[in-house]
């Protein structure tokens, strides 16, 4: 069956870069009585295919365990080039040429699947059945873990029913999974009969490491929980009670909700990926089981070579490692509905501290107003009291205005009484025997005619003061809007100039002692006059 992506992504140059690093195992059932052995070692690029062709190495000669002879492979494994992942969404290529993948591929039975698969993100698990090129039946499977930067394998296996021979490449471990897993097939070799061996052991690898990462998770949610104060100890005494009440009260008020809403971010999401995974695992899982039973049941198989203690054990291992996803899906799930608890919680939180500021902020507007209002009572008062002074002035003004025209009044005739008292003129009426002097006509002509003149002037000078200072005001008033004008076009805001003051009125309050320049009758109490 044609498969047109895995044409297009084997003639993609970029999905092939060849790296230093990758190792090849062979485990090998001796003739002789006792476990297998395992040899690994680091291979290169050129030299894989030589490798892989020969599935009946020579004599091993002297084994770790001191064993010779010659023996039957029983497992070989390729394993790719440890990678440094920094992020999960990240693919990297693979560390062999596109070459050496065919070979590997078309040698050992896979399908073209693999490929497709090797270069994806997605959790998948899928069995194989098929035959090779000569006519061997083949089983095994395809198997991704869920894509992540720890235990994010990649694993093709075939098992050859005739030769009991099983193939394998396995991609996408970093340096310290890989010796973690090598560790794990050299400490069970009693086990490495078994074809299914390697896929359960990587799967409990990826679930024992996600399922300790969700005990790490519920502790820190407790955490949370004993910081918004949701989970508390329970203690019969009431002053026990009490002071945690208060230390709680401490707590909630150095809370960071930015910190805290982060950890639940990330803990939500941490949560989501831990459901995955262990969901894909328990399906991947029930995959390996099946493969695992229909190699079993195949009717070529020596019972001889069943190792009854080795697969009791691998049989407790799966059990086990079921029910550990199972009880990892349970806890996990408790832990989703703490945390979507502790996240309406402390959103909960932050509305009752924003109410809170809320009130507060009121509070003091309330406050403020107060203030302002016994302040604008000040000003009002003061107001008041500008009035009453202003009302003061202009009396003592109006009273200076009547002493001012009482002195007008009389300061003509106290001048004409005292020139004509003088002796330069005699009124005297001589023997006629008169009271009155003739001429007294003339003391009230000359002196009505000043009175006229003294107040025809004081008011000419005063209605030309009065004019002058009116143009004064005018002029200044047409220059303060037009600069306003000017400041609003432009957009800015001109400093105010002090207003032109004609020297007149600084030589009027001068003579009342005040050295204030004049811009307005309401500068001083002159003004009022």
């Amino acid at each position: 069956m044609h498969d047109f992506y895995y044409t297009r992504l084997l003639g993609n140059d970029s999905k092939f870069k060849p790296r230093p690093g990758n190792r090849c195992v062979d485990v090998v059932d001796l003739d002789a009585a006792g476990d297998p052995i395992l040899l690994e070692r680091e291979i290169t690029e050129d030299k894989i295919k030589d490798w892989i062709a020969k599935d009946n190495p020579p004599s091993l000669g002297c084994s770790h365990d001191g064993t010779t002879g010659r023996g039957r492979i029983r497992l070989r494994l390729l394993i790719g080039s440890p990678e440094e992942h920094s992020s999960d969404a990240e693919i990297l290529p693979l560390p062999i040429s596109r070459g050496t993948f065919e070979t590997i591929r078309t040698t050992w039975s896979m399908p073209t699947e693999l490929l497709r698969m090797m270069l994806s993100t997605l959790p998948i698990a899928v069995p194989i059945w098929t035959v090779n090129g000569l006519a061997q039946p083949i089983n095994g499977l395809m198997m991704r873990s869920a894509r992540s930067r720890d235990w994010n394998f990649c694993l093709g296996l075939v098992h050859n029913a005739e030769t009991e021979t099983v193939h394998a490449i396995v991609n996408g471990l970093q340096a310290d999974e890989i010796g973690q897993l090598l560790t794990c097939l050299r400490e069970s070799r009693s086990c490495l009969s078994d074809p299914m061996i390697l896929p359960i052991f990587l799967l409990e690898l990826k679930v024992h490491y996600f399922a300790v990462l969700l005990e790490n998770r519920a502790e820190r949610i407790e955490r949370i929980e004993l910081a918004t104060g949701m989970k508390h100890e329970f203690s019969p005494s009431a002053g026990r009670k009490e002071e945690r009440h208060r230390e709680r009260e401490r707590l909630l008020k150095q809370l960071d909700f930015d910190e805290i809403t982060q950890k639940l971010t990330g803990g939500t999401g941490t949560l989501s990926f831990c459901d995955m995974t262990f969901a894909s695992s328990l399906g991947a899982l029930e995959h390996v089981c099946s493969v695992r039973d229909r190699i079993r049941n195949l009717p070529n198989l020596r019972p001889d070579r069943i190792n009854a203690t080795s697969t009791n054990a691998i049989d407790t291992r799966v059990a086990y490692l079921r029910e550990l996803i199972v009880g990892a899906q349970a806890h996990g799930g408790v832990l989703s509905a703490r945390t979507k608890a502790q996240v309406q919680t402390v959103y909960s939180m932050i509305g009752q501290k924003d109410n809170k500021l809320n009130i507060e902020t009121a509070a003091a507007s309330r406050k403020i107003a107060e203030i302002s209002l016994g302040q604008n009572t000040a000003m009002t008062d003061m107001a008041e009291d500008s009035r009453n002074i202003a009302f003061l002035t202009r009396k003592d003004s109006t009273d200076m205005r009547i002493i001012a025209v009482a002195t007008l009044l009389f300061l003509p005739g106290t001048f004409m009484a005292a020139l004509f008292s003088a002796g330069f003129f005699n009124f005297s009426p001589g023997e006629s025997g008169q009271v009155v002097s003739r001429w007294i006509w003339l003391y009230f002509a000359l002196t009505g005619g000043a009175t006229l003149i003294v107040f025809c002037g004081w008011y000419l000078f005063s209605h030309k003061q009065k004019k002058k200072m009116m143009t004064l005001m005018k002029a200044d008033a047409r220059r303060r809007w037009r600069n306003d004008c000017i400041d609003l076009e432009c957009g800015i805001t001109a400093p105010m100039e002090q207003p032109v003051t004609a020297s007149l009125w600084t030589t009027r309050s001068r003579s009342t002692g005040d050295t204030e320049l004049f811009s307005s009758f309401g500068s001083s109490a002159d003004a009022l006059k």
